[in-house]
């Protein structure tokens, strides 16, 4: 009886080692892929500001406008401009909390043609989270689909979450294209704007796990909506038992937060206020 029993045992831990040694970790994948739509969104909310900004009539013509609960000022001496949100917390169009500002310097008219902008964070907080970019829109004219096109280049940008438990912050540069897909014939309303995004992405979470994204299917864009609508990027995690999933801004919520994780055949979920 203690033969069998004995037996039996070994039985049961073989196949607990077995379970244990395929049990896989997929902390790395998620954490990596929740930080970054994060810092990407932070980039996308300062990109859509200057937008709305840059085509706004009581900007352009008076040096001045109140946009989304931000205070847009436009210096044409100098083609430099401020957005700002007071030094203390104010909410804003999308439910958030923001104070602090950034700048905008350009090397030529705002934004004809081959200007670039050059857009700069200082002290910005949003939710209290601290957010320093620095990005260079361009704008490169009509493309070959007769459509307006622009380079984002994130030269950096680094979002610090007030969570205790986190030593780092997230951290991503990337490389994207902006096609002005609809509302171009229109420039001062911001309502009827779409802006269609390629291009690839880097960076570390603030679990240090190292990544790279490149968007597979163009990323909606729409001005008025406070999130990434549609579309779809593949995430490379290179210390995750599997690399490689996909973040798929789910079309059927419409205008929402609700984003998947796929790795390995498995979905996750997130949603970004």
């Amino acid at each position: 009886m203690s033969l069998v029993m004995l037996f039996f045992l070994q039985f049961i831990l073989i196949n607990a080692c077995k379970e244990k040694i395929t049990e896989i970790d997929y902390n790395p994948n998620v954490l990596s892929a929740k930080d970054y739509i994060r810092a990407e969104d932070a980039v996308f909310e300062i990109v859509n500001a200057f937008f709305k900004g840059i085509n706004d009539t009581l900007v352009i013509n008076h040096g001045y406008g109140y946009i989304d609960n931000c205070d847009v000022t436009y210096y044409p001496s100098d083609s430099s401009m401020t957005f700002g949100y007071g030094v203390e917390n104010r909410m804003c169009q999308d439910n958030k909390y923001r104070r602090g500002l950034y700048r905008v310097e350009c090397n030529g008219k705002i934004l004809i043609e081959g200007v670039t902008a050059y857009l700069v964070t200082d002290s910005l907080f949003v939710d209290d989270s601290l957010v320093e970019a620095d990005l260079e829109i361009q704008n490169l004219g009509i493309n070959e689909n007769d459509l307006p096109e622009y380079s984002l280049k994130v030269v950096s940008c680094v979002m610090r979450i007030p969570d205790t438990t986190k030593t780092n912050g997230v951290s991503i540069s990337a490389d994207f294209r902006m096609v002005w897909a609809e509302g171009s014939a229109t420039p001062e309303i911001h309502e009827d704007d779409i802006f269609l995004i390629s291009g690839n992405a880097s960076g570390s979470s603030s679990d240090g796990f190292e990544f790279s994204v490149n968007v597979q299917e163009p990323l909606m864009d729409y001005l008025d909506c406070f999130w990434i609508s549609q579309g779809i990027s593949k995430i490379n995690v290179p210390t995750a038992e599997f690399p490689t999933g996909d973040i798929d801004y789910i079309l059927e919520d419409g205008c929402n937060n609700d984003i998947d994780f796929w790795f390995n055949g498995n979905r996750f979920f997130d949603s970004i206020k």
